[in-house]
């Protein structure tokens, strides 16, 4: 449930820069899906995180507002898609979470011991709905389909974004840190990932949803039904997609608590969301620095 007592960042506290486009609307939306965490002390943390990492979100915002600013090369577009698709397409990673949770109960079960299963079987299924979208488990169009719409319309209709090496350096330093820490760390701090990528996705994607269309539209010349087309992969996340699955992460959590044992640690769980924060700033402030070498 959302808890308006919270104390939350505002543009005084974060010393936000009223000439950054977005940036209110970005702490904003963050505020409003991580509020949902009913662990108070996880929830401050939440934001103290964010207040600490407050660079790191400017920066993610300057680097949206310079490339939706005019129409950028060939090569910076390819570039944009290619590392910004990096630090979003995580529903691998986060199946491989469930799995090593469904494992974890399996395990119980084997040893005679299955006092915990059913709420670590539990915590995989909520995971299991973080992905079911992005899957199309439902019958959709799978997400993966239509962001590489998306990127292939803006890129002039071709797919070559997809190579490695359009990618920027930090965006394959965050996708390789996300997957590692989901996979190979302690599955609680696999969760505090999910938390704060969850939280943060709905609130980077509400505060682009307008911008890119005005973008799509003004720059990239595409009428407004091609670019509501286009942009698909952008408002199938929007109006309380990523929030639910915010909400979802929120009670795997309190499932895989409940049924290993396992314990908060607060200090363990800044430093995560923090090193979140940063690292998805490294990757827009590296794209940032590609779009002035190409206006010089």
């Amino acid at each position: 449930m959302l808890n308006d007592t919270v104390a939350v960042p505002n543009s005084s506290t974060i010393g936000c820069d009223p000439g950054l486009r977005g940036d209110t609307t970005l702490f904003s939306e963050m505020r409003d899906a991580f509020g949902q965490l009913d662990h108070e002390p996880l929830r401050e943390v939440l934001f103290e995180s964010l207040v600490a990492e407050t660079d790191s979100v400017h920066a993610i915002m300057r680097s949206f507002s310079g490339f939706l600013e005019g129409r950028q090369s060939s090569d910076i577009r390819r570039r944009f898609f290619a590392s910004w698709q990096k630090t979003n397409n995580s529903a691998m990673s986060v199946e491989g979470l469930a799995n090593r949770m469904s494992a974890e109960a399996e395990a119980k079960i084997r040893g005679a011991e299955p006092g915990g299963a059913l709420s670590l079987f539990r915590a995989a299924g909520r995971l299991n709905r973080v992905a079911d979208e992005d899957l199309g488990v439902g019958g959709q169009q799978l997400h993966f389909e239509l962001f590489y719409r998306m990127a292939t319309t803006f890129c002039d209709q071709d797919d070559l974004w997809q190579s490695r090496q359009y990618c920027v350096p930090a965006a394959l330093e965050f996708k390789t840190w996300l997957d590692e820490t989901r996979l190979r760390s302690p599955v609680v701090v696999g969760l505090y990932t999910l938390l704060v990528h969850e939280g943060y996705t709905h609130a980077e994607l509400e505060t682009i949803a307008i911008p890119c269309r005005d973008w799509a539209m003004t720059h990239m010349g595409l009428s407004d039904h091609q670019a509501r087309r286009a942009l698909a992969w952008i408002s199938v996340h929007n109006g309380g997609t990523e929030k639910a699955h915010f909400a979802h992460s929120c009670a795997s959590m309190a499932h895989y608590l409940e049924g290993s044992g396992a314990v908060i640690d607060l200090h363990l769980a800044g430093a995560t969301f923090q090193k979140y924060f940063r690292l998805k700033g490294a990757v827009m402030a590296q794209l940032s620095e590609i779009y002035n070498q190409g206006s010089r």
